[in-house]
């Protein structure tokens, strides 16, 4: 039995990225214990999965919790250390931390006196190659199967929900924050949707797809959005609005948790979304996934969903271009 531990302190869709890891260490050996240091936004999710062993918040802000972890990670003296997020709080802080082997996967920070002192081995993750590929080169150095594919939700249970409105065959529209200026990169190109258009972008849909639609958004609050809802929805129940024009064949379910949203993919017949953490979810369930991706970023874009089979990718520009876009798929 081998002892690993994980450092990913970033986000869900990076961590469900990192499942590919974990497959291939159970797998090896379904007695090697594995733990993970997450951030304390995705520990909570981190937390649903049965093969994870333990989990250590690491908080730069927190010095008594980061000294806490210090000790406790030293007691249980890993065989292997790897860093997947090439955070630099990750790298300082694993240089006081035991291991028989230490490797880090590294961007553009790369302290060369460092790597050489503290590290056994370090992977440029480049995006010439993708994040599968570049993954699959560690999993290969760690002398472990690489997966066909990532099954993320093994020793994962998916939440059930029930939602009295949700229809049995619909297409899922992802509204969240990186559909609206200044909530996301600086540097996006952003769709300016808003309630002039918005009516225009579910027509599309609907003639395209010819099914009722779910909208769900994400935990940010967006004044843009909240306005689009105030003018096309009412409440029908606790979290689910009704539109106005098209009744039930067209509801926002509100309040949703990332738990939430995975079985609601799950649910759908294909999904509209920007690519991100819930692209990684509708991949795994073979959904048909149209993400949108920023034309500078066309790299990043393919970058994160080379592996993925069945995902069509659409620049970030205007509403009227995008729906132009999905109205030329061919599905």
């Amino acid at each position: 039995m081998a002892k690993y531990l994980i450092f990913r302190t970033d986000r869900i869709g990076d961590f469900i990225f990192s499942r590919m890891f974990t497959e291939s260490i159970k797998k090896n050996n379904p007695n090697h214990k594995i733990d993970f240091v997450c951030s304390s936004y995705n520990s909570n999710y981190v937390k649903n999965f049965k093969d994870i062993n333990k989990i250590y918040i690491l908080d730069k802000y927190d010095i008594r919790l980061m000294i806490k972890n210090l000790f406790e990670i030293n007691k249980e003296k890993y065989d292997h250390l790897i860093i997947l997020d090439g955070k630099r709080r990750s790298v300082f802080f694993s240089i006081f931390l035991k291991a028989k082997n230490k490797i880090v996967v590294l961007k553009d920070f790369r302290p060369r006196l460092i790597l050489a002192m503290f590290f056994d081995h370090y992977f440029i993750n480049s995006e010439i190659k993708s994040q599968f590929e570049n993954f699959s080169s560690v999993i290969n150095y760690l002398n472990l199967d690489v997966p066909e594919k990532i099954n993320y939700f093994n020793k994962y249970k998916l939440k059930k929900i029930k939602y009295k409105y949700l229809p049995k065959k619909f297409t899922l529209l992802h509204l969240d924050e990186k559909w609206f200026e200044g909530h996301y990169y600086s540097d996006f190109k952003y769709m300016n949707l808003n309630r002039k258009n918005f009516n225009f972008l579910i027509s599309i849909i609907k003639k395209k797809f010819k099914k009722n639609i779910v909208i769900t958004s994400g935990k940010m609050n967006v004044s843009q959005f909240n306005d689009i809802i105030d003018s096309f929805f009412i409440r029908k129940d606790k979290n689910i609005f009704i539109s106005r024009k098209y009744k039930e064949k067209l509801i926002f379910v509100d309040k949703t948790n990332f738990r939430d949203l995975e079985s609601i993919v799950n649910k759908s017949s294909e999904i509209i979304c920007c690519e991100g953490a819930i692209s990684h979810v509708s991949n795994v369930f073979n959904k048909l996934t149209i993400a949108l991706v920023n034309y500078q970023g066309a790299n990043t874009g393919i970058f994160w969903t080379k592996h993925m089979s069945n995902i069509k990718l659409i620049y970030r520009e205007s509403i009227r271009k995008i729906c132009s876009d999905i109205n030329k798929l061919k599905i």
